[in-house]
């Protein structure tokens, strides 16, 4: 069904715009006829953002929603009907609230589908790749089982921990961004400023420049020369890196699960983020394979999704859960041996609700403790680099005295 947009006079005389689906512009006007609005266009389409105010994608056309912007509207939805506001209306106070103006059109969109009778999991999938699939999914186990506020709620708590643990490194990272932005302008001036000056005096003198003013000199001669090739170059990386990152995020991860402090976080996140997962969608009312699929959904690296798909396939046979986990070192073992014995007890849920909450304290804890060393080593990687080229520099200053005498 093709989809409308539309400026209309309201019943207090004030322009408004929106959108709806209709089967025809006829009946798109008869639709807000209905509602009490005067159009004055209708026409086939969305609304089109002005240039200005488009999103820049170096992947697919398909843009999807940032992170921040889903965490703000679904705190607020699971806000609103934590207090029994009505679905639309909740979604209209959201629409108006939320900062990001792709998602606020979006939401604009999925209250007009609501209106139309949809459900909420519906007018998210009509959006196309918009919302993430994973979280459609819970939204529409939630509204099955008529549980939709408790859905939004553990939703948002799962968004608003992940925009925390995305806060942590920023704030954690601020401190070496400053060293390493620092370290490039005294590299600068010794590259451009401090070795042009010295070099002429040797050459004065008869005497060979020391090593580092020679690489120095050569290096900014190659900037200088060739900046148009560098730039060219940085250009072509920055956009190669958005295509192939996630590519070469998943190409790496065996090697960091190798490592001793970054695989124990990566093993214990990706685990907390999957049993979230199936612990949301059983809490839910869905069944355990429609669960694992889901949590599939949730991870983006080929060997969890390779080893949920198993699973979910020998859950679908009638064999446990943990029975696949076994034999893998993908996941922690303690985890493993704790969702055996939920199956032997028949608790899962309350089982999964306890191991949920002591892997995010595990995984709170290593963070913590990583972003406690970022700095540090950090700091010393930038301070031996910079030292040593500061202190090659004064050597070759000091050693004018010989060339002078």
């Amino acid at each position: 069904m093709p989809r409308y947009s539309y400026t209309a006079y309201n019943r207090l005389g004030k322009l408004e715009k929106g959108e709806l689906q209709a089967a025809s512009e006829l009946v798109a006007y008869g639709v807000l006829s209905g509602k009490g609005l005067q159009p004055v266009v209708i026409e086939e389409g969305s609304f089109a953002l002005p240039w200005w105010q488009r999103d820049i994608s170096f992947g697919a056309a398909e843009t999807k929603a940032s992170p921040v912007a889903l965490e703000h509207f679904f705190r607020t939805l699971a806000g609103l009907l934590e207090v029994h506001l009505p679905l639309r209306q909740a979604l209209r106070f959201c629409s108006e609230n939320v900062k990001d103006r792709r998602m606020t059109q979006s939401v604009l969109r999925l209250e007009e589908d609501v209106a139309d009778g949809k459900t909420l999991a519906t007018a998210m999938r009509n959006a196309g790749s918009y919302f993430p699939e994973r979280l459609i999914t819970l939204i529409e186990i939630g509204e099955a089982a008529n549980n939709l506020c408790g859905v939004a709620a553990r939703i948002a708590s799962g968004l608003e921990s992940e925009a925390k643990q995305r806060r942590e490194i920023r704030s954690a990272m601020i401190y070496p961004v400053i060293l390493i932005a620092m370290s490039f302008f005294v590299m600068v001036l010794l590259v451009f400023y401090l070795a042009p000056t010295l070099v002429p005096v040797f050459e004065n003198a008869t005497s060979h420049p020391p090593f580092v003013l020679r690489i120095m000199t050569k290096l900014r001669d190659i900037i200088l020369d060739k900046w148009i090739f560098i730039l060219m170059f940085g250009l072509g990386f920055v956009v190669a890196w958005q295509f192939l990152k996630v590519r070469l995020a998943c190409s790496l991860y065996p090697v960091f699960l190798k490592l001793p402090i970054v695989g124990k976080h990566l093993r214990l996140s990706e685990t907390l983020k999957i049993l979230d997962g199936i612990t949301m969608m059983l809490s839910s009312g869905s069944t355990l394979p429609r669960a694992v699929d889901t949590a599939r959904q949730a991870t983006s690296l080929p060997a969890y999704q390779a080893l949920l798909e198993q699973s979910e396939a020998r859950v679908v046979a009638g064999e446990a859960f943990s029975a696949t986990l076994k034999s893998t070192l993908l996941i922690d073992p303690m985890t493993v041996a704790m969702i055996e014995a939920a199956e032997a007890s028949d608790q899962m849920l309350q089982v999964l609700d306890r191991l949920v909450a002591d892997l995010r304290a595990r995984s709170t804890q290593i963070r913590a403790q990583s972003i406690r060393l970022i700095t540090p080593v950090l700091t010393l990687a930038i301070g031996l680099g910079v030292g040593g080229v500061i202190m090659s520099t004064i050597s070759a200053i000091m050693s004018l005295n010989d060339v002078a005498f």
